[in-house]
Formats: structure tokens, C-alpha cells, sequence
């Protein structure tokens, strides 16, 4: 299929129901402006990179991300070269093959979700501990079109969740402290029809109606969203009957237990008491950690290696940060020696011959 430069606007109008243009901008990185920009045709040919995250954001199939990247100008989703798995500094991870680690607590989510219906999972870990990357390999895993030959870890027999539908609620953006909008955008990523006016009521009649896969919502630092005064103790109620009646699973991360947190805001519901399964984010073991600066694009020394461990503890952020100094290291040694060994070239061209 061929695209008119305009049609990129086109698909995004048709993908992006149900989330907002501010919505998209912060989870992409760029501004409001640029993603109206986009939509209207004024920028007809967005960056690959953007056109990638876009993707991964509106949870598009395979067919539909290489649709979506023809239309923007540039090459199918099945052409993309493999990118370096390491570092990533400062975002969570969203690509699986760029994540590494927790194999322990994958195992445990697939004894969570193995059954009849998935039973829902609370993962406490401090800040910074990569509780939003493991989120995100979650939802993104079963539409991986790149892994690591080792991938996928922690599930026995190559298991994937490939039957389970996935809606991730992301308490960072303000527009998710709002019932309507939170329920209309998880209608959105698990692609049922979203009514013109959409509140709890409409939401829990579409769910129980529409759902016969194992759905799972996974909501990231439940603590903003139990400080949203709009998601009050009615919403939380309605999101545990949804799971009594076996339509709906959660994994929510904290930092500290989610009963205890909405103990202390003046919240407490039975929806806690769903979290049947308590998983707690530690540092890497030292194989993960291992695992991880041995996909480095240039190959550390032992000792180098061992400091990093050191320096680390292990937990990733502070791997990926110091993998990342150290290359930067390397590559401003091998420019400064490439710059004077030119110099000194040039030096030896201008040398008067000897008569």
C-alpha cells in the first residue's frame, strides 16, 4: 500500500481516539503544538524516533506500526535495524529488548497470571527501582517486534501472555486523575468502542460485556493516583467489583503497600484486598547486572566492570548512568587520540625537507 505525504495525519486522527493531544505529547516527549502540527498535515514527515514512540504509546499492532511508518516517509516496522540494547539514561525503558533483569519477579507474575483468571499484583519498589520499565515490558512484550535471542526470562517454555488484552493508567499525567478520562483511554488501548460520554457506569457495562480475554490494567505509582481527589472511594469500588466479577485484573506499583497508602489518605476500599500477590523490586542480582553491561555496544575491562558493580549496587538506573559515563569515557579517548593523531600528520606535511 502506497501513502500520500498527508495520510500520516490521517492515521494519527484514527489511532489516537480516546487520548488527548497532551496526553500523547508528555508520553512522547514533545509539545501539544507538534502533535496538532502533525495531525493537520503541517509537519508531514515527523522523525522516525517520534513516529517509533508514537507507536509504542498507542499500542499499535504489527500491521498497524508499519502502516503508520510508511505513512509518515520512512521504512516498514519489519525493516527496523536493531538498536543498542544499552545504556538508557533518565526514561523508563519501553522497548523489551532494551529491558534486562527481574527474572525472579517474572516468574512469580506468570504463577500470578497462569490460572483461570489472572490474579492481580502489587510490586512495591522504591523510586528510580524501574518499576514503570517493568510496566512497560508488560504491556509491550507480546507485540515485540525485536528481543534478545535469551528474551523472554522468568517464564518457562517461551510462555507469553499473547491471549491477555492490556491497558496501562499512568498517575503521572494529571489528565488520568480524571474518572472520564481515565476510563475512556483504557477503552481506547483495549480498542472497544468508546460511547460519546463516557463515565464508571458506561465503562463497567462495556467491560462486562466485551471482555472474554484476561485483561490486565496496569496502573503506574498508585500513590498519585490515590491523591487524585476525583478518584475517590466510589471509582476504586467500581474497579474491585470489575475484578470480583472476573472481568478485570490489576498490577498496581507503589512504593510502599498500596493498603497502607490508602489507609493514610483517607481511601481504604476492598480494592486493595484484590492484591493477592505482593512482589517486592530489589537491586539486580549480580548475573542480571552482569547480563546487562555485557550488551554494551563496546566491551567494558573486568576491572571496569567490577567497579561499576560496585559503585552500583547493582540497582539498574545507577548501571545504565555509570555504563554510560564510562562509554562516553571511551569515545572522548579514541576522538582526542583520532584529533592528535591528525595534528600531528599535518605537523609532519609542513616539516622543511632537508637539502
Amino acid at each position: 500500500m502506497s501513502y500520500a505525504m498527508n495520510d500520516f495525519g490521517k492515521l494519527l486522527d484514527k489511532y489516537i481516539v480516546g487520548m488527548t493531544d497532551e496526553t500523547l505529547a508528555d508520553r512522547i516527549g514533545t509539545s501539544k503544538v507538534t502533535i496538532y502540527n502533525w495531525r493537520t498535515g503541517k509537519i508531514k514527515r515527523p522523525s522516525r524516533q517520534k513516529v517509533l514512540k508514537c507507536a509504542d504509546v498507542l499500542k499499535l499492532t504489527p500491521k498497524q506500526r508499519g502502516d503508520f511508518l510508511k505513512a509518515a516517509g520512512h521504512s516498514s516496522a519489519n525493516d527496523e535495524p536493531q538498536q543498542l540494547a544499552i545504556p538508557v539514561v533518565g526514561p523508563p525503558i519501553i522497548q523489551p529488548y532494551q529491558f534486562f533483569g527481574r527474572e525472579n519477579i517474572l516468574s512469580q507474575i506468570y504463577w500470578a497470571w497462569n490460572k483461570t483468571v489472572p490474579e492481580s499484583i502489587a510490586i512495591i519498589g522504591p523510586n528510580r527501582s524501574g518499576k514503570t520499565s517493568l510496566l512497560n515490558y508488560l504491556n509491550n512484550i507480546t507485540q515485540a517486534t525485536h528481543l534478545r535471542p535469551e528474551q523472554p526470562k522468568g517464564w518457562p517454555n517461551d510462555w507469553l501472555p499473547r491471549s491477555f488484552k492490556f491497558a496501562l493508567v499512568d498517575f503521572h499525567d494529571a489528565n488520568m486523575h480524571k474518572p472520564e478520562t481515565l476510563v475512556t483511554d483504557v477503552l481506547r488501548q483495549l480498542q472497544f468502542k468508546i460511547p460519546q460520554s463516557c463515565n464508571i457506569a458506561d465503562f463497567s457495562s462495556i467491560i462486562k460485556q466485551k471482555v472474554s480475554h484476561p485483561t490486565v490494567i496496569l496502573m503506574d505509582d498508585i500513590e498519585a493516583g490515590l491523591s487524585a481527589s476525583a478518584l475517590d472511594t466510589t471509582f476504586w469500588q467500581n474497579m474491585r467489583s470489575l475484578a470480583s466479577h472476573g472481568k478485570l485484573s490489576f498490577v498496581v506499583t507503589a512504593s510502599e503497600p498500596p493498603v497502607q497508602l490508602a489507609h493514610d489518605g483517607g481511601k481504604t476500599s476492598p480494592f486493595f484486598n484484590i492484591l493477592g500477590h505482593t512482589l517486592q523490586l530489589e537491586a539486580f542480582t549480580e548475573n542480571e547486572a552482569r547480563e546487562l553491561l555485557a550488551n554494551s555496544p563496546k566491551k567494558f575491562s573486568q576491572e571496569d566492570i567490577d567497579g561499576m558493580l560496585k559503585e552500583s549496587g547493582c540497582w539498574p538506573e545507577s548501571l545504565q548512568k555509570l555504563c554510560d559515563t564510562r562509554l562516553q569515557k571511551m569515545w572522548l579517548g579514541k576522538n582526542q587520540r583520532r584529533v592528535g593523531k591528525k595534528k600531528r600528520a599535518v605537523g609532519s606535511k609542513k616539516l622543511p625537507q632537508s637539502s
